[in-house]
């Protein structure tokens, strides 16, 4: 879903593995923040049409759910996250969690291309995992464009490196006055290495998959300046 208030005048885009839910869930619990949509919208034979957390800027125009007069008087804002970063936790929960426990995570289990990358991350290491997620754009020469849905429309990006002082920037643009304190939220535990220390993502990359992630999110990497530090 988007987060979006009436009163307050603005509206979040949950861009992935951002601390999007953690956001979210602050803004829906502390500035009247409303869902949209509030489930996922389905075409008649099941495909989704619309994601219930993940909704773009272009999702809401195309089924109806808002129109672009009313996006444009609402104050955009989304997060963005080093994508070195963004890949090691997305192989460590699809590794960990989302198998240990499939009925928490019942829409991974549905979903064909999230469940195939599950299973190949029990047995794939890390930079084994990530080139073949990024097999297609390898071969093709591409860049991923996902993240881009969600930045390409933001009035303001939050960094998920500085994720409190964003918001509070947030907080200073729609006026609100008091502080507001993001809540913690489908945190990676899996990142945990000895003794509770939390293990730097450039630990698990060689030099082929830093590679691979340089040249498939350049646009993303290039635009927030942000560089490979191990």
């Amino acid at each position: 879903m988007a987060v979006y208030s009436t009163r307050y005048r603005y509206i979040f885009f949950a861009n992935p593995q951002t601390a999007s839910k953690a956001v979210a869930r602050t803004l829906l619990e502390s500035l009247e923040g409303q869902p949209m949509p509030e489930r996922e919208i389905r075409a008649e034979d099941g495909a989704i049409l619309v994601k219930k957390h993940h909704a773009t800027w272009r999702d809401l125009q195309e089924h109806g759910l808002m129109t672009r007069a009313q996006l444009d008087g609402l104050f955009k804002f989304t997060c963005v996250r080093n994508p070195y970063d963004l890949l090691v936790s997305r192989y460590l929960k699809r590794k960990g969690r989302f198998t240990a426990d499939p009925t928490r995570y019942r829409w991974a289990q549905d979903n064909a291309r999230v469940h195939a990358s599950m299973d190949a991350a029990q047995s794939m290491g890390f930079p084994e995992w990530v080139g073949r997620e990024l097999q297609r754009h390898r071969d093709k020469g591409t860049t991923v464009k996902g993240p881009l849905e969600y930045l390409d429309h933001a009035d303001f990006i939050i960094r998920f490196e500085a994720l409190q002082p964003g918001f509070d920037e947030v907080l200073r643009r729609l006026g609100v006055e008091h502080t507001v304190p993001i809540v913690s939220e489908n945190v990676t535990s899996e990142r945990a290495a000895d003794a509770g220390a939390r293990r730097h993502y450039a630990s698990y990359y060689d030099d082929d998959s830093r590679g691979w992630v340089a040249r498939a999110y350049a646009p993303v990497i290039e635009r927030f300046g942000y560089r490979f530090e191990g």
